[in-house]
């Protein structure tokens, strides 16, 4: 973009010469006689030979700055199209390079994948996950400190609406997780939608809920550990 900007003007200062030496060589074909006949009667050929001279700078020059003109007009809406393709592919680009992500997996099931080592959710028995007795500490620590680890360091992002009715998703930033955790006793609910983070500080409310996060993010995760 840079270089077809900076070498418009040479390109325009080239196009007005050549228009104006060819508008030059038209006029003197075609006008020269129709003018002098119609000053004839009028004025003497001295300065009739006068005026056609003008005119025959005059007139060319105004149709090649009229013609330059419609082309700067154009040329320069033509840049900003392009600058704006390409400013959009620019930010399409930095998109998909943030994290390569998607919000498309709900963080319960996320959870349930690092955990199992497969996508397929926790087995549930009477409503309740059905995990032996060394299961629970290992879920604990997973839900209330891995997860968080690697939500601070950007290696899984995470979504969540904030309390109230009319809150959208949005992704948490890294410094969100310094100060705020996963809740466990909402995973323990079996519900994904339920799933939600708090403030680290005890008896705080609810910060975020309806978390979710990248499958892909969560694949690369699981990939890099061999789970």
């Amino acid at each position: 973009m840079r270089k077809s900007s900076d070498g418009f003007p040479i390109v325009v200062t080239l196009v007005a010469f050549v228009l104006m030496f060819l508008g030059q060589d038209v006029y003197q074909r075609l006008a020269y006689d129709w003018i002098m006949r119609q000053l004839a009667p009028w004025i003497d050929a001295a300065q009739a030979g006068l005026i056609e001279r003008i005119s025959a700078v005059a007139v060319p020059a105004v149709v090649a700055l009229l013609v330059i003109r419609g082309l700067y007009v154009y040329a320069k809406r033509e840049f900003a199209r392009q600058a704006e393709r390409a400013a959009h592919r620019a930010r399409k680009a930095a998109r998909k390079d943030q994290d390569g992500v998607e919000r498309d997996v709900w963080l319960y099931d996320a959870v349930c994948r690092i955990f199992l080592g497969r996508w397929a959710a926790i087995p549930l028995r009477g409503g309740k996950l059905d995990l032996d007795g060394a299961g629970f500490p290992v879920l604990h620590d997973l839900v209330a400190h891995h997860v968080r680890q690697l939500a601070r360091e950007g290696r899984l992002p995470v979504w969540g609406k904030k309390p109230g009715y009319w809150a959208l998703w949005e992704l948490a930033p890294a410094e969100f997780w310094k100060q705020h955790q996963i809740d466990y006793e909402s995973f323990l609910q079996a519900d994904p939608h339920m799933l939600h983070a708090l403030p680290c500080e005890a008896g705080s409310t609810v910060s975020l809920r309806e978390l979710m996060t990248s499958k892909a993010a969560v694949d690369a995760f699981c990939e890099s550990v061999a789970l």
